[in-house]
């Protein structure tokens, strides 16, 4: 190995070290109980070997929301190519996203700080935008799975009744997200909530026209 790829190696290296320290730190103590000087001094790093990866905390813990969202992509297009039909898929697609956040659960604080002004504010352009694109692909999975024939061969969706009913779904999910992440109801009652709101919506979307 010449010296380039062992100095490439070892900036990568560090930089996993730093993102996973971090999520450790974010997981225990907040986003607001963590400074760079902690992360600094959790691997025994200088503050300016931080500086050298990462601008600012903000874009440390964006970086570690993309990692979130690039799982969350992959769970979500696994439920769309397994699922046999729009009911099977959107109830996958619902308990696969539970799961997702029971393993991650710095997951839904990470999600709502990046959206804060002044957090987004300190996030470099290139990666709001990345962000952004990541969204939109869970978005596109769960539209893709509305587009599936319905059960007893039910016509499938137009493309925008399947892009409006999308957005109600990742809408309705990040909601209760946020509702237990604000501590105004108990992880328990996501699950119910979740449920309710796909009865809701499977129930309905039968009697509705194809076209909204």
């Amino acid at each position: 190995m010449g010296i380039q790829e062992r100095k490439k190696r070892d900036f990568e290296t560090r930089r996993t070290l730093i993102l996973e320290t971090a999520r450790r730190l974010f997981h225990h103590k907040g986003f607001g109980g963590v400074t760079l000087d902690e992360i600094a001094l959790e691997i025994e790093f200088s503050k300016g070997t931080i500086y050298s990866h990462f601008a600012s905390k903000e874009e440390i813990f964006a970086q570690i929301l993309l990692g979130h969202l690039n799982l969350l992509v992959g769970v979500l297009k696994e439920a769309a190519s397994t699922s046999a039909n729009r009911e099977e898929g959107v109830k996958r697609a619902l308990e696969a996203y539970l799961r997702f956040y029971d393993q991650h659960r710095e997951y839904g604080q990470l999600l709502f700080f990046a959206d804060t002004v002044n957090t987004r504010e300190r996030i470099p352009l290139g990666l709001r935008k990345e962000l952004d694109r990541k969204r939109i692909a869970c978005l596109y999975e769960l539209q893709r799975i509305l587009r599936k024939t319905g059960r007893a061969s039910a016509a499938p969706l137009s493309p925008n009744a399947a892009t409006r009913l999308g957005l109600l779904l990742w809408g309705m999910i990040n909601g209760i997200l946020q509702l237990v992440e604000s501590h105004q109801i108990e992880r328990g009652e996501m699950d119910k909530l979740v449920t309710l709101g796909y009865d809701i919506v499977s129930n309905g979307w039968n009697g509705l026209p194809t076209t909204l």
